[in-house]
């Protein structure tokens, strides 16, 4: 049996992190997440080991911005870190991102949105939004760029499911059994996906996507 993977969800408003909870839940395979509201219990959590990840609010009881990032960062060296926060332009991104923290992720996102990105950060890799990202959801697909302000290329239907898959985390050969196809037809596409948008891998991949909303826009689709 897989060892479950231990979320803590550490934000102010219970509504707010039961609903992220209840999306990483249903999203990540054997995902079990704990929520509290001050940063204090996320520091007793930490210390007790229970936590693989930590996804923390920025705005909360007992955050003190990045001597708060830092403290975390060097009490807990090998917890990866996801910072909230409804308020992403008033904040250091790139000091942060130095201190330790692998994402932020701007709470107007979609819950699915969310998880993506903590899936990246998972994967190893790093979110950080662009300037349109907390409003990308909203504009016509055609009208969305990358991170260097380029208008993305456009990929098929199937390419734009195959990359909801992969940001979802699941193998080759997980979306090939989800989509009845093998799995090199599988790996054909992504390698298609990767020349499009100009990466090497499918951590670069999902967070281009990520950042221009076009995950987003295609989940549950």
């Amino acid at each position: 049996m897989a060892e479950r993977l231990r979320v803590l969800v550490a934000d102010d408003h219970p509504l707010f992190s039961e609903a992220i909870a209840d999306q990483i839940g249903a999203s990540l395979d054997n995902a079990q997440c704990t929520c509290v509201e001050t940063l204090d219990e996320a520091l007793r959590e930490l210390t007790a080991g229970n936590a693989d990840i930590l996804i923390l609010d920025w705005d909360m009881p007992g955050m003190n911005g990045l001597a708060s990032v830092a403290d975390i960062r060097d009490r807990f060296p090998s917890v990866p870190m996801v910072i909230l926060s409804g308020f992403i332009d008033n904040i250091g991104i790139q000091e942060a991102m130095a201190a330790g923290v692998q994402g932020f992720v701007p709470k107007s996102m979609s819950g699915k949105a969310i998880v993506s990105a903590i899936s990246v950060v998972l994967n190893g890799g790093t979110y950080m939004p662009t300037r349109n990202s907390q409003t990308s959801e909203h504009r016509p697909a055609k009208e969305r760029s990358g991170a260097a302000g380029k208008p993305l290329p456009v990929l098929t239907s199937r390419e734009m499911e195959i990359l909801q898959h992969l940001a979802s985390g699941m193998t080759n050969k997980e979306i090939a059994r989800q989509l009845g196809l093998q799995e090199v037809t599988i790996k054909m596409h992504t390698s298609r996906i990767f020349g499009k948008l100009n990466v090497r891998n499918r951590v670069q991949a999902v967070s281009m996507a990520l950042a221009a909303g076009l995950v987003d826009q295609y989940a549950g689709n």
